[in-house]
């Protein structure tokens, strides 16, 4: 059925050809020889619903859906009229799963109920029934399909435990397979990984080459997905492994295809080569022209790689003559758009130009938005190779326009997190004062105008003391608004410290953490949050020990000079704050950060590129979260909280400053399945240990292999 289901067809309809025997008319077990030729001639009952079902499943293997509808209709025909309930349960099942396959979720619910009655009753000795279990099976990927995902996963749950409970390893398999499914369509890539690799555990002493197959193919994806090259070749090696085992051409050309794109990711071309040509071999068997095309592209994509471009645009001519005769205009730009890179690269700006508006054209007729965003800046690089910087600028536009339609949901980020000093406390108190004083003047204000009233024998002298007190209070209150805008400030850089900070702080949670709540009971779309606000925490060297170095004077003008050059340098809408000892909070929208990369290299940029007369050390150690850190639970953690994780961030950039001797950064990341019960108790061990067990991401400039977490976690003073 599987590995050649074009002959298992020939087969069923060779044996439907024989007659059915009359049970009324069977021969004796005793005439051995008539007996023989009865097996022989014709088919029993039993025999024939049994090839009305396989022809159905061998069809649809085929891919012939329509004539596969047809036989298993024959099928339950036949059972109804012989009334043969439970074999017409298991037609009515093998119906439901062609419908699922067909994308038809109602059809197949229609279909389970129908076959829920027609089921054996449940043993008295509580032995599982295999059709029972098919049916749970089936129900709860109709629920999956309908999209009812609660109802679908606590099905496949129930299934799993059961099936471990009997000890069935391939049906618990297929529930954690299922389950894998479940989390991709939530957009939970993690969680899915983990159910697809436990499928492969269940099955690895099993003869289970298709769920095998199919789970680490799973695998393979989510792992190149995560950029993990090394995981992914191996679970796509796994995948080819047991496709090639069960012998269906068709799937083991997918795995091939699947197998050289994440090779190729994984920088070996060459070998990306082997298998696409391995694959090709293949296809050229069946005669597939629309997927001998899509190799043609894959083989041309990994030549140019390789940079052997006569090789390349020969597969890629031929993977655009392929797909401009199937018409399928999507994977034609993909080709014109490796062609218009290929003359790039071979200094051909002229046939770039060609093949990159050639692809545009299309992506706009098929209003593509990706492959227009691609299309865009690679026009917008060649113009700005060749120096036409007016072209360049509107391919620029055009897609940040296109590529700000494809992602809906804006992230934004807010952070706040500071540590008080002495001086910060004594202004503190001297703002405390003012209010108290500006309270007083509004009272005297309210006791003049009582007396004003009762007192009109001494209206000149009520209206002196009135202007006396305005005058005053005029010059009380212009005092506050100036000594307010000085707390705001940091004397030494003129930059905005951690007051102005905190006092943006409060609307800025609040506004997130509405907008979090409303992406985590909308049900509707299974996104991963994207509003947040990016916090950097830098610490800049040579800004810790300037006036030891250098002097108060050389290192105030510095300072001064740094601050102006800061305020010149950064995003117009980014934010940054002086926190003093050389710290600095750079902040900024989700919304203008198109690469963190690139964001991390305009900050290194940025210090570098400070002109001083003096030798200073400008690398920097960079710690990085996002706010709301938990988007399901955004009010989990507070500011001193999520200030912990940020300077646990900035630590452990400094660890690898000093292995390494360069700028290092360090991002903190948790996973979207978080729970806020993980972080209950000392923040700092907390995050350290949801970051050993998986449960926090790190991303890093370096490996972060060479991060001892332990060592920055905080241990109490010794007792005396």
């Amino acid at each position: 059925m599987l590995s050649r289901p074009n002959e298992c067809v020939a087969l069923t309809n060779y044996f439907l050809q024989r007659k059915e025997a009359d049970p009324a008319q069977m021969i004796s077990s005793r005439q051995d020889f008539d007996h023989q030729e009865q097996a022989r001639l014709y088919r029993t009952r039993e025999q024939t619903f049994a090839a009305w079902q396989i022809q159905a499943l061998c069809q649809a293997n085929e891919g012939l859906l329509l004539p596969a509808d047809v036989s298993i209709n024959q099928a339950i025909e036949l059972a109804r009229r012989h009334r043969q309930p439970e074999v017409q349960a298991a037609s009515l099942l093998l119906k439901a799963k062609l419908a699922l396959a067909g994308r038809q979720p109602a059809q197949a619910r229609q279909l389970l109920d129908n076959a829920m009655p027609l089921l054996p009753a449940p043993a008295e000795d509580d032995e599982p029934d295999p059709l029972r279990q098919s049916w749970q099976l089936l129900d709860a990927a109709t629920l999956l399909g309908q999209q009812r995902y609660d109802e679908a996963r606590s099905g496949f749950e129930q299934i799993r435990l059961a099936a471990l409970k009997q000890g069935d390893s391939t049906l618990q398999a297929w529930a954690n397979y299922q389950l894998g499914e479940y989390y991709l369509l939530l957009q939970q890539g993690e969680l899915a990984l983990s159910h697809f690799v436990e499928t492969l555990d269940l099955l690895s002493q099993r003869r289970q080459y298709y769920l095998k197959a199919m789970a680490a193919d799973k695998a393979a994806t989510l792992y190149a997905n995560q950029g993990d090259g090394e995981q992914a070749v191996h679970y796509a090696n796994l995948a080819t492994t047991e496709f090639e085992l069960l012998g269906n051409s068709p799937l083991l050309i997918g795995s091939l295809l699947n197998l050289g794109r994440v090779t190729r990711a994984g920088g070996d071309a060459n070998l990306a080569l082997v298998y696409f040509f391995n694959a090709l071999d293949l296809v050229r068997v069946q005669g597939d022209t629309q997927l001998m095309a899509r190799l043609y592209l894959e083989i041309g994509q990994s030549y140019r790689h390789l940079k052997t471009f006569a090789e390349a645009r020969h597969y890629l001519n031929l993977a655009r003559t392929g797909f401009e005769l199937n018409q399928d205009i999507p994977r034609q730009t993909d080709t014109l758009l490796q062609l218009g890179q290929l003359h790039q690269e071979q200094q051909e700006p002229g046939l770039a130009l060609l093949q990159l508006e050639q692809a545009r054209k299309l992506a706009e007729q098929q209003d593509d938005v990706p492959r227009l965003i691609e299309s865009h800046r690679l026009l917008a690089r060649l113009f700005e190779g060749s120096g036409n910087m007016t072209q360049a600028l509107h391919h620029q536009k055009a897609f940040h326009a296109y590529y700000e339609r494809a992602s809906q949901l804006n992230r934004l980020l807010t952070q706040s997190l500071v540590q008080e000093s002495d001086q910060q406390l004594q202004q503190e108190r001297e703002l405390a004062e003012l209010r108290r004083q500006n309270e007083l003047l509004q009272q005297d204000r309210q006791r003049f105008a009582l007396l004003a009233t009762s007192l009109s024998l001494i209206a000149p002298l009520l209206l002196y003391g009135l202007v006396r007190n305005h005058i005053r209070s005029r010059r009380l209150q212009q005092e506050n608004r100036e000594l307010h805008q000085s707390l705001q400030l940091e004397p030494r850089t003129g930059l905005p410290n951690w007051r102005q900070l905190m006092q943006r702080l409060p609307q800025e949670m609040a506004k997130r953490q509405q907008r979090s709540e409303q992406w985590y009971l909308n049900e509707t779309e299974a996104q991963p949050f994207n509003d947040k606000i990016y916090y950097f925490l830098l610490h800049v060297p040579f800004m810790a020990d300037l006036s030891e170095r250098l002097g108060l004077d050389h290192a105030r003008q510095i300072q001064k000079k740094l601050g102006d050059y800061l305020q010149g340098r950064i995003h117009p809408k980014a934010r940054i704050y002086d926190l003093r000892e050389g710290q600095f909070i750079y902040v900024i929208s989700q919304r203008q950060v198109v690469d963190l990369h690139q964001t991390l290299s305009s900050l290194e940029r940025m210090f570098a590129e400070f002109p001083c007369n003096f030798e200073l050390d400008r690398r920097l150690a960079i710690g990085i979260i996002g706010h709301p850190f938990l988007p399901k639970a955004p009010h989990a953690l507070d500011d001193m909280r999520l200030g912990d994780i940020l300077y646990l961030a900035m630590a452990a950039a400094h660890q690898l400053a000093e292995q390494t001797g360069e700028l290092a950064w360090v991002e903190l990341l948790a996973v979207d399945c978080q729970q806020a019960a993980f972080f209950n108790g000392d923040i700092r061990h907390c995050c350290i240990r949801a970051i050993l067990k998986g449960l926090v991401k790190v991303n890093s400039s370096h490996k972060k292999q060479q991060i001892d977490w332990r060592a920055l976690a905080p241990e109490p003073a010794a007792l005396i």
